[in-house]
C-alpha cells in the first residue's frame, strides 16, 4: 500500500509540475486567479484522473478514465476552493519566471501560482486514484453455470387447445 501511495503522489506531481511548469515557464502565465484558478485545478484533477490509477488503453479502461477524469475536475475545483479560503499562505521566496513574464514576488499565495497550484491538485488526485486501483480486486468472473440437456427420445408435453386460448385471452 505504501508503494502504491509513494507512486500515485509521484505519477500526479510529474503531471501536475508538467502541466504547471508548462503554463509558467512556457506561457508565462505567473499568477491565475478567480475563474482561471478554478479551470486550472479542474484540468489538472481531469489529467491525473485519467493518467493514474488503470491506464485508459487497458481493457475497460476507457470509461474508467473518464469517470475519473470527470471526478478529478470536480475534486480540483474543490481543493482549489478549500485552498484559497482556508489555506492561502504566501511562499517564502520568490519564483522566478520566463524572459517574457514578471517573477513571483514571495508573499504571494500559493493558491494564485498555477506551478504550485497544479502540481499540488494533480498531486493529491493522482494518490489517491493510485490508492483506489490496488491490484487484486478485479471482481472474479462467476464460474459457469451447469447446463441442462435434454434427450431427443423424451415426448413433448400437450396442451389442450382449449386451455392454450384461455391462457392467451388471460395473458393479453
Amino acid at each position: 500500500m505504501l508503494k502504491r501511495l509513494g507512486l500515485g503522489l509521484l505519477k500526479g506531481l510529474v503531471i501536475g509540475g508538467a502541466l504547471g511548469a508548462g503554463l509558467h515557464f512556457g506561457l508565462g502565465w505567473t499568477v491565475a486567479t478567480g475563474a482561471l484558478g478554478f479551470a486550472l485545478a479542474a484540468g489538472a484533477g481531469a489529467l491525473a484522473g485519467v493518467f493514474t490509477g488503470k491506464p485508459p488503453w487497458a481493457p475497460g479502461g476507457r470509461i474508467e478514465a473518464g469517470l475519473k477524469a470527470a471526478f478529478g475536475a470536480g475534486l480540483g475545483v474543490l481543493a482549489y476552493w478549500l485552498g484559497t479560503k482556508y489555506g492561502a499562505v504566501g511562499l517564502p521566496l520568490d519564483i522566478p519566471a520566463a524572459a517574457n513574464a514578471s517573477e513571483v514576488l514571495a508573499g504571494t499565495p500559493w493558491t494564485e501560482i498555477p506551478l504550485t497550484t497544479v502540481a499540488a491538485v494533480a498531486g493529491v488526485y493522482g494518490t489517491l486514484v493510485e490508492l483506489d486501483n490496488t491490484p487484486g480486486t478485479e471482481p472474479e468472473v462467476a464460474p459457469a453455470r451447469a447446463r441442462v440437456e435434454v434427450s431427443d427420445d423424451a415426448e413433448p408435453e400437450t396442451v389442450p387447445a382449449d386451455e392454450s386460448e384461455a391462457g392467451r385471452e388471460r395473458g393479453a
